[in-house]
């Protein structure tokens, strides 16, 4: 059984995004009791200190591990391959002994500058709160060197079609995560939070060490600390950590704003936003993540028209998904978050504003989805300054709208009141933080749209047109699921006890249960090509 599980092959992309949304999807059920139990066991100024002192080492991970270095490392990695065996991991060996120098060049630099770093991202907390944060904050710098050689393992796997056991790796970090609540919280109080998080990196990389040594088996080590590819590396490297810094840095100026709004605003906006995350994950990274490789072997071969065809593939395939998943999240997020998050130390205010919060997310999660799809397209042809471009005038964007809500949202008048009716907020005093993730779907919209057009442009063929009859066709298809799953839950809401989990469980079941054969039927006579397609790559893995 072990063996199979670290051999395990998919036979196709669809097959490859399948296998990773049903690994993301488990991963995301993981987030959410680890999001529990951060909600109910601690107060909000708690909950606030630990995602502020989060937010360093997750820039460090995204940018230069999960954002730049993988996506720049498989391309590379692929046209050295196409070679010879022995050149691609010689490529392979020279980064993965460089790597984690650099990590612990830059993590110790920040450990040691972490007071200054904290006073910058939180100029709204108190000196002492500061201090609590710098303590965490240092801890979870330990996390990046493991991930880094973690993420280049994964991608590598993916190359040779081991997309299973890399997509057990997040669920093994949130395993650790949550060890880390359950176990070390209670003997060293908040600091066990940070402990955590370095337990779930090394879970992350020890469940992928047995297959990659497999894979490498016959191959001799080597150092090749002057390989010509690392310079390649970085070049390619470079403007993809723009990509990503740009949208790091709009998090960071989100975690300064919300440092100066209620307190408990910075645990509100992050929960929410891991919600929609999940969404994000289980669909756009997971299928964005199975077509990589195979788009990264296309451009080494230098075929344009199989680019073309599987991005045009995967960008169906995330519409199909994604959209019916955001009518849904929109619709049941109450329910929702009182489930997942509504316990313990957390306050009926702090659910209510959540909930409003994931209702914006949901607005352009589809936006978001796609643009890792896009972005990750110009990475498999070895192009990241266009994203990077792109991402800046969005992140550019996103500040002037945050700051241009947060005013409005500040003061009676027409946005205030309008936005606080649609999202039933109306009577909290402060409702400033809805602002920021209404900001963020507008500018991941934008986003998608300049991305987009300027991929038509350049490979000067007509694909969006089709795509956009696919997307009014989903659409249409997601709207009469809302429409069902919404009177399901006026249906049911007098015949449950509303204020309990189970009968709020017991409502968003029949709402799935709904949502599931009303979007099936309606997408057969829709989408019935896309709909055939799932199903086959489905039954492909289940024979096997």
């Amino acid at each position: 059984m072990i063996n199979k599980v670290l051999n395990h092959r998919t036979k196709s992309s669809t097959s490859a995004g399948l296998v990773l949304a049903g690994a993301s999807l488990l991963s995301a059920f993981l987030g959410l009791i680890r999001n529990r139990l951060i909600a109910g066991g601690f107060d909000p100024i708690e909950r606030d200190i630990y995602f502020s002192a989060l937010r360093v080492p997750s820039f460090i991970t995204t940018v230069l591990i999960m954002g730049a270095i993988s996506i720049a490392v498989v391309p590379l990695f692929r046209e050295y391959s196409q070679r010879s065996e022995k050149e691609g991991w010689l490529f392979l060996s020279a980064v993965m002994n460089q790597l984690p120098l650099f990590l612990a060049v830059v993590s110790s630099l920040l450990i040691i500058f972490a007071p200054q770093v904290v006073a910058i991202i939180t100029p709204g907390f108190a000196a002492a709160i500061q201090a609590e944060i710098v303590w965490l904050m240092r801890i979870m710098l330990l996390t990046p060197m493991i991930l880094g050689l973690s993420t280049i393992i994964s991608g590598t796997l993916q190359c040779f079609d081991r997309f299973l056991v890399s997509s057990l790796a997040p669920i093994f970090h949130n395993l650790g995560i949550i060890i880390g609540i359950i176990i070390f919280v209670p003997w060293l109080g908040l600091i066990g939070l940070a402990w955590g998080m370095v337990l779930g990196a090394i879970m992350h990389l020890a469940i992928q060490l047995p297959s990659f040594f497999l894979l490498r088996a016959g191959q001799p080590p080597a150092f090749a600390w002057r390989h010509v590819g690392l310079k390649r590396l970085l070049t390619l490297a470079t403007p993809r950590s723009l990509t990503v810094i740009f949208g790091q840095v709009n998090l960071l100026v989100v975690t300064a704003v919300s440092s100066m709004l209620a307190v408990g605003s910075i645990s509100v906006y992050n929960l929410a936003g891991d919600f929609s995350q999940a969404l994000t994950r289980l669909v756009g990274v997971s299928f964005s993540a199975a077509i990589f490789p195979t788009m990264a072997l296309a451009f080494a071969r230098r075929d344009k028209a199989e680019i073309l065809k599987n991005f045009v593939a995967s960008f169906r395939q995330i519409l199909f998904l994604i959209i019916p998943g955001s009518v849904l999240f929109f619709l049941l997020r109450a329910q929702l978050v009182r489930i997942v998050l509504g316990t313990g130390k957390f306050s009926w205010a702090d659910t209510r504003l959540t909930a409003a919060c994931l209702g914006l997310f949901c607005l352009g999660i589809f936006a978001q989805a796609l643009v890792t799809l896009v972005s990750r397209t110009f990475s498999a042809i070895q192009d990241n300054k266009t994203p990077a471009w792109v991402a800046l005038g969005s992140v550019l964007l996103n500040v002037v709208l945050i700051f241009a809500f947060i005013s409005l949202l500040g003061q009676p008048g027409w946005f205030q009141e309008g936005v606080g009716s649609v999202m039933k907020i109306q009577d909290i005093s402060d409702i400033r933080i809805v602002g920021l993730p209404l900001a963020f779907s507008l500018s991941n919209i934008f986003q998608l749209v300049l991305l987009t057009l300027i991929l038509r442009k350049r490979w000067s063929m007509p694909f969006i047109k089709n795509l956009m009859v696919f997307f009014l066709k989903t659409a249409l298809a997601s709207l009469i699921m809302g429409l069902l799953v919404y009177a399901s839950l006026y249906f049911m809401a007098p015949r449950v006890d509303m204020q309990r989990v189970v009968g709020l469980v017991t409502q968003v079941a029949v709402a799935l249960a709904v949502a599931l054969v009303s979007y099936l039927l309606a997408s057969y006579y829709l989408n019935r090509p896309e709909l055939v397609k799932f199903f086959k790559a489905i039954k492909q893995e289940f024979k096997r």
